[in-house]
């Protein structure tokens, strides 16, 4: 009796055992759907009963494990790993991280303004503001966000040249960053940049690229030749500009300074010439004379030295006076009176002669 008494009692024991563990099974179980712990910069969206009841906020949250449930969302996420590659993968979560992220769009090709056709390859820096928008706005997110990114950017390099577009990084975020907030704000997602990763033109392009950098290359060496050849020129024509000025100059103080000689060559001669007038008014008024028959005996002079001729020419020389020239005579026979002895009517000339330049007086006979 007391064999099954104890074995009772055991038996009691172990069901009780199992039900105080049943029930703290269900209690963890209930806690752990119930409670929430939603961390900064994350959201998650609550339905009950298939509708949409809230979104909790960053911190410690309560829920009706039985009535509510967490919405998953769906979305491909794009990283750049260890090894710096662009890498993409897919997730199923019921926590969205409402943290900036990189979206990364399948390289696509477009045509620029000129018909360059360019392989591009672009980023784009982007963040969840609104989870229940991203959750409800539309079917497929990364779907969406993709398609309409890149009919902008083939739109936007279809109105740039290949030239503009290779620095267009600052036109391409003025551009592209409005208008994807316009579509995206719907979806609750913001872009804050978007960034060209790569530039990839064609084979084609490429070869004609080089010749066109061959061609610039070869035009830029010949301009700047000309260049140096036109700076030669104008360097040599300034030389003689600079040159025939200085000529021109020198010349001109040449002639400046051969005037002023002359000048003063007129101006020292006419001062001997008045110095020697005056010694044969003074040598004159010693005389007893006048100028009036200084000057005709000075004109006799003259005319019989160039009709007879110095004493060094050998011919013999005649001069025929007419008839009546006794007044003649009677002037000539008095010149010694006049003017002294023929040696004394030399040194007057002679002095003359110095004045006017030392020119050399013919001896009379």
């Amino acid at each position: 009796m007391f064999v099954m008494l104890q074995a009772e009692d055991s038996a009691t024991t172990l069901i009780t055992l199992i039900s105080v563990s049943v029930v703290l099974l269900l209690i963890i179980w209930f806690l752990s759907k119930a409670i929430v712990i939603v961390h900064v910069a994350e959201g998650v969206v609550i339905e009950r009963l298939g509708s949409f009841r809230r979104t909790l906020k960053p911190g410690f949250n309560l829920i009706n494990p039985i009535l509510d449930e967490k919405r998953l969302f769906s979305w491909r996420k794009t990283f750049i790993d260890i090894n710096k590659r662009v890498r993409e993968e897919s997730c199923n979560l019921y926590r969205v991280d409402c943290r900036e992220a990189l979206f990364n769009f399948i390289p696509q090709e477009v045509y620029t303004r000129d018909t360059i056709q360019l392989e591009v390859n672009a980023l784009m820096y982007y963040r969840i503001v609104d989870v229940k928008k991203a959750m409800y706005g539309v079917d497929d997110l990364h779907m969406a966000v993709g398609n309409v990114a890149q009919a902008e950017i083939k739109m936007l390099f279809g109105s740039m040249t290949f030239t503009e577009a290779l620095s267009a990084q600052d036109r391409i975020n003025e551009y592209l960053v409005p208008k994807f907030n316009k579509e995206f704000s719907a979806w609750g997602v913001v872009a804050n940049r978007v960034e060209i990763l790569d530039y990839k033109p064609s084979e084609s392009v490429v070869r004609q690229l080089k010749l066109q950098m061959l061609a610039e290359r070869n035009r830029r060496a010949e301009f700047i030749v000309a260049e140096g050849k036109k700076s030669a020129m104008r360097l040599q024509s300034e030389g003689t500009r600079v040159e025939r000025y200085q000529m021109g100059i020198a010349e001109q103080e040449s002639t400046r300074r051969i005037s002023e000689g002359q000048a003063q060559a007129k101006v020292l001669i006419a001062q001997a010439e008045s110095k020697s007038l005056n010694m044969v008014q003074e040598a004159i008024k010693a005389d007893g004379a006048s100028q009036s028959e200084y000057l005709i005996t000075e004109k006799y002079l003259n005319l019989y030295d160039k009709v007879l001729g110095s004493s060094k020419s050998t011919g013999q020389k005649h001069i025929y006076l007419p008839y009546a020239a006794e007044q003649i005579m009677g002037l000539v026979s008095t010149l010694p009176k006049t003017y002294g002895s023929v040696n004394a009517l030399k040194k007057v000339q002679q002095n003359r002669a110095g004045a006017r330049g030392g020119d050399d007086f013919d001896e009379l006979n």
